[in-house]
């Protein structure tokens, strides 16, 4: 089921999206809603995806496990923002990164699921120098779902694959030395909606762009520094592919910058925007499906940070952001909230679930409402919050079934 993208700038009634929300519940015409785990075990050939179902006020219900066959490493750097499970928009296929194949060695791999059937299709390797058993293995594909991008940091090369039928993935080959302007792998990235090109975060201060060719072979367009010389981590696009959002990593206010796109890929000079809330770090961002607000994940203090954003313009305002509590058990169940997806495809998203990850013990999931009411936002965790993950040692990433139109 994809729903309609709702855009537009009226400020919501109050409690408008909490109430259309529940009404789209009772009337669940039977296209289930999903939420996706890569639980990133790191027993050999161990790991694995949990497949919830979304019910009343966005609660979840652990319905399926499904083993990928191939290895995780249990959360591995924990500063990482990286999307390791992707749902594809156009396909009806999961993917979820594998730090490493079914006997615990290189090379990673990329599992796909066929969410029509909840089953494994299979598991496709990179190149023998796809090694990601360092960190891991981060996801992006383009918009018409003709290719998959795996990024595998140990050896700091993006492989594409060509997306098959029935969730098969064809390795292509490789943009090798994908490093940024001081040596870093590539942390995060996201292709534009236009399918052309692929934006990403290094993890050293710097981000780049790369050209997506009609085999799906990348050329880099260039690299810059990030504003501060901070250092970027999550990646989102606008839908109009005219603006980078990044997340940025740097244990104080909540920071993101925003990059203009230019008309060849190239990314422009960046502007920071702190102070996205009261809470500290934002590594993971996330556009509402409306693109009107911009959602970040306080990594460090368990909180999720919201503020307007103007697509038009790329201008973020922190003045009018708001901060959610700190979420249950954060310092004594789970250390780190990382992941972020919104759970509708309209308005504000409706509900945000985030990843908790807990180090070594069962990880698990935060939901947290969102409400606007002229146009100032409140984000709440539900009573439903937080959902154990109990396959997972080192929950970092989620998705949500169906996915966002951008």
């Amino acid at each position: 089921m994809v729903l309609m993208l709702r855009t537009g700038g009226g400020a919501a009634r109050k409690g408008e999206d909490l109430r259309r929300f529940n009404r789209q519940d009772a009337a669940a015409s039977g296209s289930p809603e999903y939420v996706v785990t890569n639980d990133d075990v790191p027993t050999v050939g161990g790991n694995s995806a949990t497949i919830y179902q979304i019910g009343a006020r966005g609660a979840l219900t652990q319905i399926k496990v499904i083993r990928t066959k191939g290895t995780g490493i249990g959360g591995g750097d924990y500063s990482t923002a990286r999307v390791n499970i992707l749902r594809s928009p156009t396909q009806d296929c999961a993917y979820v990164g594998d730090a490493a194949g079914p006997k615990g060695k290189a090379p990673g791999d990329v599992a796909a699921i066929n969410m029509k059937t909840l089953k494994l299709a299979g598991a496709f390797p990179g190149s023998a120098h796809d090694t990601g058993n360092s960190i891991g293995v981060g996801l992006a594909e383009t918009p018409k779902g003709t290719y998959l991008f795996a990024t595998y940091t140990a050896s700091a090369t993006i492989a594409t694959y060509k997306q098959l039928a029935g969730c098969k993935l064809k390795f292509v080959g490789n943009a090798a030395s994908a490093v940024g302007l001081n040596g870093g792998a590539v942390d995060g990235m996201r292709v534009t909606p236009n399918g052309k090109y692929l934006v990403v975060a290094y993890g050293d201060k710097s981000i780049g762009s790369w050209r997506i060719g009609a085999s799906g072979r990348l050329k880099l367009i260039g690299n810059i520094p990030t504003a501060d010389h901070k250092t970027a981590v999550g990646v989102d696009i606008s839908g109009n592919g005219n603006y980078a959002i990044f997340g940025v990593a740097n244990g104080m206010s909540a920071t993101a910058e925003v990059s203009p796109i230019a008309a060849d890929g190239g990314l422009g000079a960046t502007t920071g925007y702190p102070g996205i809330g009261k809470g500290a770090d934002g590594e993971n961002v996330w556009l509402s499906p409306d693109q009107n607000w911009i959602y970040i994940t306080n990594n460090t203090s368990g909180q999720f940070g919201a503020a307007p954003f103007n697509q038009a313009t790329g201008v973020i305002d922190p003045s009018k952001s708001c901060t959610s509590k700190v979420l249950k058990g954060f310092g004594s169940k789970w250390s780190w909230l990382s992941g972020l997806a919104t759970r509708s495809t309209v308005g504000t998203g409706g509900f945000l679930y985030g990843a908790e990850w807990n180090g070594g013990g069962p990880s698990g999931i935060a939901i947290v409402a969102v409400t606007v009411n002229g146009g100032a936002c409140t984000l709440k965790e539900t009573s439903a919050s937080p959902v154990s993950d109990p396959a997972s040692p080192g929950l970092m990433s989620i998705g949500v079934d169906p996915p966002r139109n951008f």
